[in-house]
């Protein structure tokens, strides 16, 4: 036998191992869930509906909501009877002895045994007539949380609708600069070739050329580093949507401008009415307060009935067997005394809770209220960007224009047309940068008023 102890030992290891294996890559296929992958032409509203499918942050608000929902009906099941079957198999030298019946119901069971051997069965009703309004309060604070939790669901899709959009224009602001950038490439290539021809043809000094060539040297390089540009934004966006980050997607939108007529006092009326934060604190106020009232439930007499059918053979050892069954009905009435200050410092505990709800709703007003002034100041400001940097890129095209002209008909030196060019360039970047911040300042409007679109 103790030859082969090593040997069972080794194959109980082996079966271990394979087990610990099994459970290891079911653990790891229950929990890598693959990311979904689109493809082909993306719009900003196409965007924001993944988001809000796909997010996993929205994937996890939505578990949170579920678990409120959950503990709604949980907080119901005092309202219920309780029932238990209770089956006691005792032996014993020493008598008499209580047992309780296992488990976590209300409906418990007490039995003192005082033979040496008992074999009982029971069935134990309990039904509370009078908490004091705990359990109602508590009900009612449990609702209060849930429908928080589904609030707070809205929040987090308002949200990630939000980021959805400001991922979305800072894509298309990278991918416009990268247009740029690759309009000053094309235009310094053809500079380049222009200013070899007239190198060769004795029309401009060497260090012209050399200049131009220096020039398109940093244009690519600019150009490569607004394309990496591009593609991280894409990831930034893809992340957001909860989508494959390999997906191939294209943005279908353009930066445009649409003139929007906002209102402080509006959008603060607005969100007051449809804001998801909003809602969700004045939820856990309400929550708070119903807990502040069942815990004066403990104050108050408890009122319970319990009934219990039961059936018992008892033996002594000493003497013959006996059987016993019968039924009890019984109402009971608890007036709690003293707990050594439990109540006191619970209730004491549920109001300090529900003036941090109330604090904490105050706070989310003066939030709402701050983002929705954010809003209409900032898209005021972009609005009066986008008009400035458009003329300043029509004066800037001109002016490059005019340059140019002047150099082909060598009245013109090179400095002015690389001037003309740095000015064209930065006017073409301000413009979509004035674009850019004039529809995020619209999306974090949404944002502010609790909107999704």
């Amino acid at each position: 036998m103790a030859a082969t102890r090593p040997g069972l030992r080794h194959h109980l290891a082996r079966v271990m191992v394979f087990l610990a294996a099994v459970l290891s890559v079911s653990g790891t296929a229950a929990g890598a869930q693959p990311l979904p992958r689109v493809e082909g032409p993306l719009t900003m509203e196409e965007a924001v509906d993944l988001a809000r499918q796909k997010s996993l942050r929205v994937k996890a608000s939505a578990a949170d909501a579920r678990t409120g929902e959950s503990m709604r009906r949980e907080a119901l099941a005092s309202f219920w009877p309780q029932a238990s079957a209770n089956g006691y198999f005792n032996d014993q030298t020493m008598a008499p002895n209580v047992y309780t019946s296992a488990g976590n119901t209300m409906a418990r069971n007490y039995q003192v045994f005082n033979s040496d051997r008992t074999r009982d069965g029971n069935l134990t009703l309990m039904y509370p007539l009078f908490s004091g309004g705990r359990d109602y309060y508590g009900y009612k604070a449990a609702a209060a949380r849930a429908d928080a939790a589904r609030q707070m669901l809205r929040g987090t899709e308002v949200d990630v609708a939000m980021q959805a959009r400001l991922d979305y224009i800072v894509a298309l602001r990278e991918a416009e600069n990268a247009r740029v950038t690759g309009d000053l490439v094309t235009d310094l290539q053809e500079r380049l070739r222009i200013s070899r021809e007239m190198f060769d043809a004795g029309r401009i000094p060497r260090y012209y050329l050399l200049r131009d060539e220096a020039e398109l040297a940093n244009a690519v390089q600019m150009d490569a580093t607004a394309r990496s540009r591009v593609e991280l934004a894409l990831v930034a966006l893809k992340t957001t949507m909860g989508v494959d980050l390999s997906s191939p997607v294209t943005l279908a939108d353009r930066l445009e401008f649409m003139p929007a007529t906002l209102s402080i006092e509006e959008g603060i009326r607005q969100a007051g009415e449809t804001h998801p934060d909003l809602k969700a604190a004045a939820k856990q106020r309400d929550a708070a307060q119903a807990e502040v009232r069942a815990a004066y439930g403990n104050y108050f007499p408890q009122v319970s009935v319990g009934y219990m059918y039961d059936w018992a053979r008892m033996q002594n050892r000493s003497e013959p067997s006996a059987s016993n069954q019968g039924y009890s009905v019984g109402l009971v009435v608890t007036l709690p005394l003293f707990d050594g200050f439990l109540r006191e410092n619970a209730l004491n505990t549920a109001k300090a809770k529900l003036d941090r709800a109330v604090q904490a709703e105050g706070l989310v007003r003066q939030q709402i209220a701050k983002e929705v002034n954010q809003a209409v100041l900032t898209l005021a400001a972009a609005e009066k960007s986008v008009e400035a940097s458009g003329k300043g890129l029509d004066q800037a095209a001109e002016e490059y224009r005019i340059v140019k002209e002047r150099f082909a008909s060598g009245r013109g030196i090179q400095v002015e047309v690389l001037d003309a060019q740095v000015s064209l360039t930065r006017a073409r970047f301000n413009a979509v940068a004035a674009l850019a911040d004039y529809n995020s300042a619209l999306a974090t409007w949404l944002r502010a008023t609790g909107r999704v679109r």
